[in-house]
């Protein structure tokens, strides 16, 4: 694989995975299928492929229904003096609803509030799997890659699967100044009291007052039982 694209996928997939917010385009169902963009929250799974929560009355989930093919924007431009130097990434695939319970827990350790009412009857979680991906890096900077080429593989997305809950656990309740020492050192975040909320293959996700900081491995894990390894070469790194 060109040397160009591998950035492309890599840089793909630190903007999904550090991000939860973004843009998605639906083909409108009550309109003769044109272009609908709305702004939608999401978490990604353990494969990296965005999850939502979606009531049935908005207009994406009644678009999605009637057609399920959709794109994801995420982007990271807004910041900059020139939004088009920077990167951005858009996923294209189906979503449906899904019924899996990682893809709620994932979601709601990333959006705390939506437990208020991902109870109710008219709302639903649903599930994008990724067939296409398009990065842009730039001016002059823009890679098409497939889905298989994005996503972790699957073997390795399972055993990060049964390992996640044990993992967090065992970090926020022993090692809670490491985790402080990842936001502070390793982030430049501030204040005290930060928890791991999910780790995965390329990363760990940190939250303190629903404040969201993703902390990228030096490298991806090949399998979930590295983790710890990667997890005390950080704190090594934070106290240097």
């Amino acid at each position: 694989m060109a040397v160009k694209k591998l950035e492309a996928i890599t840089h793909s997939r630190q903007l999904v995975r550090a991000g939860r917010s973004a843009a998605l385009s639906t083909a409108l169902s009550t309109h003769d299928g044109w272009p609908y963009a709305s702004f939608v929250t999401y978490a990604p799974d353990q494969l990296g492929c965005p999850i939502f929560l979606f009531s049935d009355i908005s207009d994406h989930a009644r678009n999605l229904k009637a057609d399920p093919r959709a794109s994801l924007l995420v982007e990271q431009t807004s910041g900059r003096k020139n939004p088009q130097t920077g990167p951005r990434v858009t996923l294209v695939g189906k979503i449906k609803k899904t019924k899996d319970a990682a893809h709620a827990k994932r979601f709601l350790a990333r959006h705390p509030r939506a437990k208020m009412y991902s109870g109710f009857g008219d709302f639903n979680f649903y599930h994008m799997k990724v067939e296409r991906a398009h990065y842009v890096g730039g001016f002059a900077s823009a890679v098409w890659y497939r889905g298989r080429e994005f996503i972790t593989a699957p073997e390795l997305a399972q055993q990060m699967t049964s390992s996640e809950a044990d993992i967090i656990e065992h970090m926020n309740t022993d090692h809670s100044d490491a985790i402080d020492l990842y936001a502070n050192k390793l982030l430049r975040r501030k204040g005290q009291g930060w928890k791991m909320i999910g780790i995965d293959a390329h990363g760990v996700d940190l939250m303190k007052d629903e404040r969201l900081a993703r902390l990228p491995f030096a490298s991806p894990l090949t399998n979930a039982t590295e983790a710890r390894a990667q997890l005390v070469a950080l704190v090594a790194k934070a106290r240097t």
